[in-house]
C-alpha cells in the first residue's frame, strides 16, 4: 500500500476543510455537509492500491456529525 498521489490526494482534505467549514458558516451548513461528504465517498471509493485516507474519513465524520446536529436543531424549532 502507498499513499495516493496526484489530484485524488486531494480529496481527503477538501472532505475535512468543508466539515469544518460547515460547523463555522451556520447559513450554507448542509451545503457543505453534502459536498464533504461526497468528496470522502470518492476519496474512499477511488482508492484502489492505496492506503484508506484517514482525513477523508475525518471529513465524512464531522460531516455527519453537523447534520446530525443541524436535523435536531430543526426539529426542536418545530415542537411549540
Amino acid at each position: 500500500m502507498k499513499d495516493r498521489s496526484g489530484s485524488q490526494a486531494w480529496l481527503g482534505p477538501i472532505s475535512l476543510g468543508l466539515a469544518i467549514a460547515s460547523w463555522v458558516f451556520p447559513y450554507v451548513n448542509l451545503a457543505l455537509v453534502v459536498v464533504a461528504c461526497v468528496c470522502g465517498v470518492v476519496s474512499i471509493a477511488t482508492r484502489k492500491w492505496h492506503t484508506i485516507d484517514w482525513t477523508a474519513v475525518a471529513g465524512i465524520s464531522v460531516a455527519s456529525g453537523q447534520a446530525v446536529f443541524t436535523l435536531l436543531v430543526y426539529a426542536a424549532s418545530l415542537h411549540p
